[in-house]
């Protein structure tokens, strides 16, 4: 790739990561700070308490300890923002500058502090050592990291011309200078590419991961759900209901099943349109789902019929269900008819703690219900029997209770 093209590409890339890099600096900029600082009182402590004759290298101890003194007050103030700033999740401002700041800090301190020196030595030691730590510590955009060295480097060619004349000296120090913000520019440029490229491939992975995610929950609704309603497909409600019948069988607990299938439905298609068949069912689904607690389970069980299972329900509170729910639909007019539709229900309660089928409750609600529909349906047919597996499918007893 051409390099105007690449670094087009670097530098929407830094401004994407750009976030991430400043939380990142704030965290090592709490830790580094305070390292610093203990750095820095060790300086105090010895040159402090340095003694000499000579009154030239004196004057060198005090002013090495008092330049470590103020760097670190300084540290412990940029230590204490930075942790404020991490506490308060401040992400904006000129508080986005902080570890652009504290750098420039260190680099300007280092030019001091290699001045100092220049008084007993010609090393430029505090200089390298602070932009190369600049560099390794701080994630820095390229550009930034740029701009702080070669001011850095500008400062201190500039300083170091006030205390020397000897020239080859000088310009030994020059360059030396110069080599060290080279490598500290290059380490910071790797540094910095090296985490933009990781932090982007994260958010892929992560994107990937949700996108996965998304089609993982959408392929589950639609193995387990009914695509025009919502509910529960025949599918789910009976892999569910079996895990319900056990618990019931094994805890002795009660049970009840509806069976609700919707009058004259073949004829809303035939007058409406199938659409409007289409929505009369998204309106019934609606009201049952709303009727409903959350642990019952309900499904649509093909076309207009409707399957109802309630975990922990006696016979009497199911049949009271049953009723408020069929005068709850047959109340409320569904608008693209501009009426109401009503619903037969038949409605089948094991005995507590019974071993019963799925499918021998399933057979016992549908013949509740035919037997609902031949007595001039919108009402509710309960089947009764004393042990639900055992009766043939011509067998039973029904109490019904007409609709109001």
């Amino acid at each position: 790739m051409p390099l105007p093209q690449t670094l087009s590409r670097w530098s929407r890339e830094d401004t994407q990561v750009q976030d991430s890099a400043f939380r990142r600096n704030l965290q090592v900029l709490g830790v580094a700070a305070w390292a610093l600082v203990a750095l820095n009182v060790l300086h105090v402590l010895v040159f402090g308490l340095l003694r000499f004759d000579d009154p030239v290298r004196s004057a060198w101890a005090q002013q090495i300890a008092w330049g470590h003194g103020v760097m670190a007050l300084l540290m412990c103030g940029a230590g204490v923002l930075a942790r404020w700033c991490r506490a308060r999740r401040v992400d904006g401002g000129a508080l986005r500058f902080l570890p652009e700041c504290v750098s420039v800090l260190v680099v300007a301190w280092a030019v001091a502090l290699t001045v100092m020196d220049q008084a007993i030595s010609r090393s430029i030691s505090p200089f390298v050592n602070a932009v190369v730590g600049v560099a390794i510590v701080f994630l820095l955009r390229p550009r930034s990291a740029l701009v702080i060295l070669v001011a850095g480097w500008c400062a201190l060619a500039w300083a170091l011309g006030l205390t020397t004349d000897d020239r080859a000296l000088l310009a030994t120090n020059r360059m030396n200078a110069a080599s060290a913000c080279v490598l500290a520019l290059l380490v910071s440029v790797l540094l910095w590419r090296h985490f933009a490229q990781a932090e982007l491939l994260q958010r892929a992975l992560a994107e990937s991961n949700r996108k996965l995610e998304l089609q993982r929950a959408e392929l589950e609704k639609l193995a387990t759900r009914d695509p025009l309603t919502g509910l529960l497909n025949r599918r789910e409600f009976v892999r569910q209901a079996e895990q319900e019948l056990a618990r019931a069988r094994r805890l002795g607990g009660s049970l009840a099943l509806l069976m609700v299938d919707l009058d004259h439905f073949k004829a809303v298609n035939d007058h409406f349109g199938h659409p409007a068949g289409d929505e009369v069912l998204r309106h019934v689904s609606g009201l049952m789902a709303q009727a409903v607690r959350g642990t019952d389970l309900l499904a649509r069980f093909g076309g207009e019929e409707f399957v109802l299972l309630l975990p922990d329900t006696p016979a009497d509170h199911a049949l009271h269900l049953a009723d408020k729910l069929r005068q709850r639909l047959a109340g409320t007019p569904v608008a693209v008819l501009g009426a109401p539709v009503t619903a037969s229900i038949g409605l089948a309660c094991p005995p507590a703690g019974c071993a019963v089928a799925l499918d021998d409750l399933l057979r016992h609600a549908d013949l509740a219900l035919y037997q609902a529909k031949r007595a001039g349906r919108n009402r509710t047919v309960a089947a009764e029997v004393p042990v639900l597996a055992a009766v043939l499918p011509s067998g039973g007893h029904a109490v019904e209770t007409e609709s109001e």
